[in-house]
């Protein structure tokens, strides 16, 4: 059966797509970050019709997916919800899709009050037919329940030294905490418990340390700092338990009334679950692989704590591997039982001496989730993002669906140690990374579409870039070449638009492995590869200018570096990590 998981998987794909045209249902995506909605570009190619709200008016991020955009790019507000945010990306979509109409409702994350809500909200007497939403991350993602649920779900030799403060604490008691958790430089990591509250902080002073805290409203997790490269785990998590009523398998929200931010929450949480029929006899989970990450480089963010992207196909080594297999399985497991379904994931941090920290669970789909999947199903392996449209949109009164979920199910280790060796992509985030003091007063001065580009080293040493066509042939990287073929995608420029201090402008993705590739690790920590360094920063410079890359607040220059062997080479500055 594990040669045909992947076209049962498609063949199910277009049965949804079929079934919800004869049923009338449009797949509705309201969203911070449009980019993320390739599956609906796939689901329209078979015949499904999907529609995307969010994202900037006028700049659809997939040729064949209608996108209705606001007069902003809402892409820099992903994970903040500000106050009435929501509700304008939801009253972007036209009367016309909702009135007296029956919709699916697919989020990338859900906001605190759900997408759904905010279209019954539209009074438009919409029925909400199927929906992948749920409020499960308010209780996994709040960071001062994390070490609980690790030690719960057996994964207690992952947990970092934490602790949970408050500015309610006194200033002593602060800085014994400070001098418990800081590693052996002083540095302690800071996280606030309520999501996306505060930017992540790298703080290395006692003094700054309480000032930080005093002059918060929020609780804050202090965990000490590793040096490490930094990975994304992410898995698929189901049950073959079909839902009572409508599509999908059972799935659970948080039961009323219970303390988001008490870690014993955690065992009401999967009592209310297993009353709904999810026990250990129904759950299983799909582990993808890990990836290498990059956090916080001087170039590419304006934050120390923003991820620039992924190597997704970084191969690791047996020991790491191992690891990864048991977090993957473990805590989706945990998840399960607390009836989540879908996406899901975990931050991790790799030490020098190879052993895995967990610092965040991901109750949702990850950055580099479904650039994975497609590149599983490039190699002929099932995608956890189509498992996961599976698992919440198939209709389960069908024997043909339930067989296939038992397969998934029953072949869900073999399709994991598939996924950790198969070759894979990876992706750089562009950002416009100037400060906010210059918002509205920097423009790009050409158009950069969307497609494939030759970039080619010059005489000079400098790269030039050269768009090649939206569908030009990519091939792996080569840098020893001298050319090299790179893809912008889910974005492009306009000259003249003025980018937001922070806004995602694209993506940049290729093929690579080994030094090829645009992240590596250099002294056991992850960093952008200096010779993409190169790349990018002509690349800057032609889009906004000379001096773009010195208004970013997070800017240092690259040092030069004599590596042990071969010719010296520009290395970049050490990137800010966070465990």
């Amino acid at each position: 059966m594990f040669d045909n998981l992947k076209p049962a998987l498609d063949a199910a794909f277009e049965r949804i797509s079929k079934e919800f045209n004869e049923e009338g249902v449009t797949v509705l995506m309201p969203t911070y970050s449009p980019t993320q909605g390739r599956l609906l570009s796939e689901f329209n190619k078979v015949g499904g019709k999907a529609y995307i709200a969010g994202g900037k008016k006028d700049a659809p991020s997939f040729k064949n997916v209608t996108q209705y955009g606001l007069d902003f790019d809402t892409t820099p507000y992903i994970n903040q919800f500000p106050a009435g945010m929501s509700e304008k990306i939801t009253g972007v979509i036209p009367d016309e899709l909702l009135q007296d109409k029956k919709v699916a409702v697919f989020a990338f994350i859900t906001p605190p009050a759900s997408w759904a809500k905010h279209i019954a909200d539209r009074g438009l007497n919409t029925e909400v037919v199927a929906s992948n939403e749920q409020n499960t991350r308010l209780f996994f993602e709040n960071k001062g329940n994390l070490m609980h649920v690790l030690k719960e779900a057996g994964l207690g030799a992952y947990v970092i030294p934490t602790e949970v403060v408050s500015a309610y604490l006194s200033d002593k008691e602060l800085r014994d905490v400070y001098n418990r958790v800081k590693n052996t430089d002083g540095k302690v990591v800071v996280q606030s418990c309520v999501e996306n509250y505060e930017p992540t902080r790298f703080i290395d002073s006692e003094d700054e340390f309480v000032r930080r805290i005093k002059g918060s409203k929020v609780p804050f997790k202090v965990v000490r700092f590793i040096e490490g490269n930094e990975a994304n785990l992410s898995y698929f998590v189901g049950n073959t338990r079909p839902a009572d009523e409508g599509r999908g398998v059972t799935k659970c929200n948080l039961p009323a009334g219970i303390d988001l931010g008490d870690p014993a929450s955690l065992a009401l949480i999967e009592a209310h679950a297993a009353k709904a029929g999810i026990d250990a006899s129904n759950v299983f989970t799909v582990t993808g692989r890990a990836t290498l990450k990059v956090v916080g480089d001087s170039l590419l963010a304006n934050e120390p704590g923003d991820s620039v992207g992924n190597n997704i196909g970084h191969v690791y080594d047996d020991n790491i591997s191992r690891q990864i297999t048991e977090i993957g399985d473990k805590l989706g497991k945990k998840l399960g039982l607390c009836g989540k379904v879908g996406h899901a994931g975990a931050d991790l941090i790799i030490d020098r001496n190879g052993k895995i920290w967990i610092n965040e669970i991901n109750d949702r789909q990850q950055g580099p989730t479904d650039q994975m999947s497609a590149d599983a199903e490039s190699n002929g392996l099932p995608g956890l993002s189509r498992m996961a449209w599976f698992a919440h949109f198939a209709d389960f009164s069908k024997e043909e669906n339930v067989n296939l979920l038992a397969a998934l199910r029953d072949n869900a280790d073999a399709v994991h140690q598939k996924y950790m060796k198969a070759p894979g992509s990876f992706y750089i985030k562009a950002f416009a990374t100037h400060d906010a003091s210059y918002d509205d007063q920097i423009a790009a001065l050409k158009d950069l579409p969307a497609g494939v580009y030759t970039v080619t080293q010059q005489k000079n040493g400098g790269w030039k870039w050269e768009h090649a066509g939206e569908n030009a042939k990519q091939r792996p990287v080569d840098l020893a070449s001298g050319s090299v073929t790179l893809k912008i995608s889910s974005g492009s420029l306009q000259k003249g638009d003025l980018p937001h201090c922070g806004a995602e402008l694209f993506r940049i993705t290729g093929t690579a492995s080994g030094a090829n590739a645009p992240f590596v690790i250099e002294n056991g920590v992850s960093c952008l590869n200096p010779v993409y360094r190169e790349m990018l920063e002509q690349l800057y410079k032609d889009c906004f200018g000379e001096g773009y890359i010195e208004k970013n607040p997070n800017y240092r220059p690259a040092v030069e570096t004599e590596p042990s062997s071969g010719p010296r080479v520009q290395l970049p500055p050490k990137n800010a990590h966070r465990p």
